[in-house]
């Protein structure tokens, strides 16, 4: 019999997709899991819709908090702490799947035991379930052919390659984990720009020198609406904090790097290095679009030595003269 896979369905305020995010899950042709169901107070009619289906067979759990947590990375460390599976599936609650999404992306797991994490391609779609477009066109600046199949790779070099530069992973709907390698940390929760990004860092601490694993099938569908994470950050934070949160995921990452030994560390923490001083950079430049001259000055006196070496930066850095 196959390992029994937990599904945890991290729910708040998504009524008008949790139907459709439910019946996509009991209906897998892969018919090992259990399914825990996790509310965080949400103010919607979603609760009538978690209960009712909270009578299925597949439901192990139904969790209804009565204080919002703030961070969806505190559910997913409820639901980890209440799974019984040797695989974790963190089914957001407004996304939905093809029938075959967990067969699919278990069977690496279960022929190779050194592959940690395994993730298919996702199509994008919207509130009427369309979709608009797909994923694969994220990570075609980085590589045009790598993700047109599947592959299993290091996960080191995956780091080095990929995931160093941006989260090339979809969303966390489209992953399967191997549960002893998944670990939500105390920092993890307690870093409050990591709530916007900290799956991230999940993906980067579950492949760190063991494998991971790509099927170039769509059959996990991302919705992008007005309520998704991205669209809130994006409508709530201004340019320049975003790249804060990212500079302070980097940084994280970079103190995770010195806890480990591998090959390539020396490769990976440079490009960490190099693409930290290029948002620092973007962010001067931000604030000297915003009259913000000293502050933008301030930045770039501790990045000088990148823009003086390269062309590209010098010609950039004219262009910064011109504000004075």
């Amino acid at each position: 019999m196959n390992p029994l896979i937990s599904v945890i369905l991290p729910n708040y305020n998504h009524a008008n997709f949790l139907e459709k995010r439910l019946e996509s899950i009991f209906n897998q042709t892969y018919s090992n899991f259990e399914v825990i169901l996790l509310d965080d107070c949400s103010t919607d009619n979603s609760k009538e819709i978690l209960l009712k289906y909270s009578k299925n067979e597949y439901v192990s759990h139904c969790v209804f908090n009565e204080i919002n947590s703030g961070n969806t990375f505190i559910q997913w460390k409820k639901g980890i702490a209440l799974a019984k599976g040797e695989f974790i599936w963190i089914a957001e609650s407004d996304d939905f799947c093809d029938p075959n999404f967990l067969e699919s992306v278990s069977k690496p797991l279960l022929l190779n035991n050194q592959i940690t994490l395994s993730y298919c391609q996702s199509n994008r779609v919207d509130v009427h379930d369309e979709i608009i477009g797909n994923w694969k066109t994220y990570t075609d600046d980085l590589d045009t052919e790598q993700f047109t199949q599947n592959f299993v790779m290091d996960g080191n070099l995956f780091i080095e390659k990929y995931l160093i530069n941006k989260n090339v992973i979809p969303n966390a709907s489209a992953v399967l984990f191997r549960k002893e390698n998944l670990e939500i940390s105390d920092q993890l929760i307690n870093t409050p720009a990591l709530k916007y990004c900290g799956d991230w860092v999940i993906y980067f601490q579950a492949i760190i020198k063991q494998k991971i694993s790509f099927i170039a099938e769509s059959i996990n569908n991302f919705r992008y609406h007005h309520n998704s994470v991205i669209a809130l950050v994006s409508k709530s934070e201004k340019k320049a904090s975003l790249i804060d949160i990212d500079l302070q995921m980097r940084e994280v990452i970079a103190n995770y790097l010195q806890l480990n030994t591998l090959a390539n560390k020396e490769q990976i923490i440079k490009q960490n290095q190099k693409i930290s001083k290029l948002l620092k950079y973007d962010k001067a430049l931000l604030l000297f679009n915003n009259k913000k001259k000293w502050k933008a000055i301030l930045i770039l006196l501790g990045i000088f030595d990148l823009f003086i070496k390269k062309y590209p930066f010098r010609k950039r850095f004219k262009n910064i003269i011109n504000f004075f």
